[in-house]
């Protein structure tokens, strides 16, 4: 999920544990957002639709697909796909919840187990961009050969990501000159022509891959706790990880991370203490 770069075991007493659970929080209707903004680049799903949710945490791809097809009378099959037993436990029981047709699966991305040509829609929803040692190709080829001919593949990535600035502003105001900033390989994934060629190298022809910027809306948590969560996971993600400094710096790092966070472009304070964010998408449409 969160893709640490080192294997520092230092962690600050204040930092909460990066489970699954804590993603989902951070997160809020992001990933679905994100994905229902991907899921309506593509026609409408059919009837006999095979769905491949591949790296499906939680389940965003796949609420997005069931609210799409909601009211309609459709044979729809979903085989969700994640080497993170958490998340598909919390997946298996979001999918009972709510009666998706779908069937989760501990298994690899990079080395999926399916026949060629199983799947007429493969649905890559924030999988890409967090996948260590740059494994994405790899990702994108297991896709390609599981697709029917004809079939499509969504992938993105995040154009604009109006809470990472606010991380690396964190570090440089409280940790030492020259100290590593967290997630500085994300600005390769903002530019379209950098997924364009991960895509491409899977296996895809040029001509047959478009890609649209998308709009997403974030409702985060309240701000004192959104800005906690959101240093706790990504602020130990440099190539040093943690700093012992960290723990006595936290409540500096917290108040630079609110700052910058009001000051992004359409940020809003939303009634309630929540907050909106906003995001925007490169979302690739791949046909096979």
């Amino acid at each position: 999920m969160n893709a640490p770069e080192s294997d520092v075991k230092f962690v600050p007493k204040q930092a909460i544990a990066p489970t699954p659970a804590l993603y989902v929080e951070l997160v809020a209707d992001g990933m679905e957002n994100l994905a229902k903004a991907s899921l309506g680049c593509v026609p409408a799903i059919a009837d006999g639709a095979i769905i491949n949710d591949n790296g499906c945490g939680p389940g965003a791809a796949s609420a997005a697909v069931a609210e799409a097809i909601s009211g309609r009378s459709l044979n729809v099959s979903i085989k969700a796909t994640d080497i993170n037993e958490d998340a598909l436990k919390i997946y298996r029981q979001r999918s009972t919840e709510n009666h998706w047709p779908a069937e989760a699966i501990n298994m690899d991305a990079t080395a999926l187990t399916f026949s060629d040509e199983t799947f007429t829609l493969s649905l890559n929803n924030a999988l890409l961009f967090f996948l260590p040692d740059d494994s994405g190709i790899d990702v994108v080829k297991e896709v390609y050969r599981t697709l029917k001919p004809g079939g499509k593949a969504v992938f993105n990535s995040w154009k604009y990501i109006p809470n990472l600035e606010p991380i690396q502003a964190a570090a440089k105001a409280t940790r030492p000159e020259g100290t590593p900033l967290p997630r500085v390989d994300a600005e390769k994934w903002s530019r379209a022509e950098f997924l364009q060629s991960v895509i491409e190298q899977g296996g895809f022809e040029k001509d047959k891959v478009i890609i649209e910027t998308r709009d997403v809306s974030v409702t985060t948590s309240e701000m004192d706790r959104y800005a906690n969560m959101l240093w706790s996971f990504i602020g130990g993600t440099s190539p040093v990880g943690w700093l012992h400094s960290d723990e006595e710096n936290w409540d500096n790092a917290i108040n630079v991370v609110k700052q910058e966070l009001r000051k992004t472009e359409g940020y809003q304070q939303l009634p309630g203490g929540k907050n909106l964010l906003k995001f925007v998408a490169n979302v690739a449409v791949a046909t096979k």
